[in-house]
């Protein structure tokens, strides 16, 4: 049996920040939604979803259903969103 020490010092992770984009309306856009799925927001998650696609008439819905309640989205899946997408909603807990 061998005790491993590790160095505590860590690196800090570096992102590049693009350009802010605004949008002067909702309507028509490209829709993201990222949900947890967590049992007890599921009928409020429908009818919000039936909601913005009544209202605001998005031209295309980008859904990420993370499998695991607890776990963070996939990187690639949010990574996906964010480039598929006008704007992104999150929503109960995701």
């Amino acid at each position: 049996m061998s005790i491993q020490l590790f160095d505590p010092v860590g690196e800090v992770e570096t992102v590049q920040r693009q350009a802010q984009r605004v949008l002067h309306s909702l309507e028509g856009k490209r829709v993201g939604c990222v949900f947890n799925q967590h049992v007890s927001a599921l009928a409020f998650w429908k009818a919000f979803e039936s909601e913005i696609r009544s209202t605001l008439k998005p031209s295309n819905i980008c859904r990420v259903y993370k499998a695991n309640t607890w776990a963070p989205a996939p990187r690639a899946d949010a990574n996906r969103v964010l480039e598929e997408t006008d704007y992104v909603l999150v929503g109960v807990g995701a």
